[in-house]
């Protein structure tokens, strides 16, 4: 069981991730995961208050007895008529529901990347060798696909730990395009749309900004809105541990692919899946997933 408690800090043991507040006469100590407590320690100064949901469950940390956080949901100073928010979970809530409910067109894009071999792997550069987008209107209507196997360029020979991992052949990559195809796709979609571009994680953003340096080409990560679902996810939720694609799948849909097989074309669509389930969570028009232990939980 869980409990909401608030007050006035009074005291943090920095070393041991522990703080304490006041309720009433009485000191309360409550322990922080590292993350949590490494996000929130500059804002832990005397004469805030903390508004948290602990886990009812007492144990022993370092002398005292802690009850463990289990999100922060608010952090702010009384300054008399003026009190400062330093942190508001709420605000939050209401900024990624904005983003969510954005009308420009959104392009769902998912990468895969050529692996290093197993030796001699220190000047590898990896590239892109699969796209998959999935472009769609303010409305969801699905204006254009695109499934691309990419020819890499520095390193042609695929590895075998590439070939592994993605389950593919070199000669399904030998009878891909040129990356200079793929890079005018994006191009023409980028200028004529004007999409918001939805990925889950940093890496496709970072692996599309490299390839274009390795050819020499305009960088089209520039004045481009990207939105990370995954980083969505973790502010909303207030999650410690990133989550997977796959895993955030299978939660919202409740059905079980038979397995990952690392294709962009099909992170793609799942990312489409997610983003449009997610939605309805942000806007409370169906019931959430408790991602810390796979429920599904009323809004």
């Amino acid at each position: 069981m869980s409990t909401y408690v608030y007050g006035p800090l009074h005291s943090v043991m920095v070393e041991h991730r522990i703080v304490s507040i006041k309720q009433g006469k009485r000191v309360a100590y409550f322990y922080m995961a590292k993350g949590m407590f490494n996000t929130f320690m500059q804002y832990l100064n005397e004469g805030i208050y903390l508004f948290m949901m602990v886990n009812d469950h007492e144990k022993r940390t370092k002398g005292v007895m802690t009850r463990t956080v289990e999100s922060l949901d608010k952090i702010i100073f009384p300054d008399r008529q003026n009190p400062r928010i330093y942190y508001d979970i709420n605000i939050i809530k209401s900024g990624i529901q904005s983003i969510m409910n954005g009308t420009q067109p959104k392009l769902f894009l998912d990468l895969e990347m050529s692996m290093p071999p197993y030796q001699n792997y220190e000047k590898f550069i990896s590239e892109i060798i699969q796209c998959g987008m999935v472009l769609v209107d303010n409305e969801g209507h699905v204006l254009e696909n695109h499934n691309e196997f990419i020819k890499p360029t520095l390193n042609k020979e695929l590895s075998s730990r590439t070939k592994k991992f993605l389950h593919i052949t070199q000669e399904t990559i030998d009878a891909g395009i040129p990356y200079l195809d793929f890079y005018r796709i994006l191009e023409r979609i980028i200028k004529t749309k004007r999409p918001m571009i939805v990925v889950w994680g940093q890496n496709d953003i970072i692996e599309i900004k490299k390839s274009t340096q390795v050819h020499h080409l305009p960088d089209l990560t520039r004045n481009v809105q990207f939105i990370d679902l995954l980083k969505l996810h973790k502010h909303y939720f207030g999650l410690k541990n990133d989550l997977g694609l796959f895993n955030a799948y299978k939660l919202y849909t409740e059905s079980v692919p038979e397995q990952q097989t690392h294709d962009a074309f099909e992170d793609a669509m799942f990312t489409k899946i997610i983003f449009d389930y997610f939605k309805k969570v942000c806007n409370g028009e169906i019931k959430t997933v408790n991602f810390e232990t796979n429920e599904k939980v009323n809004h």
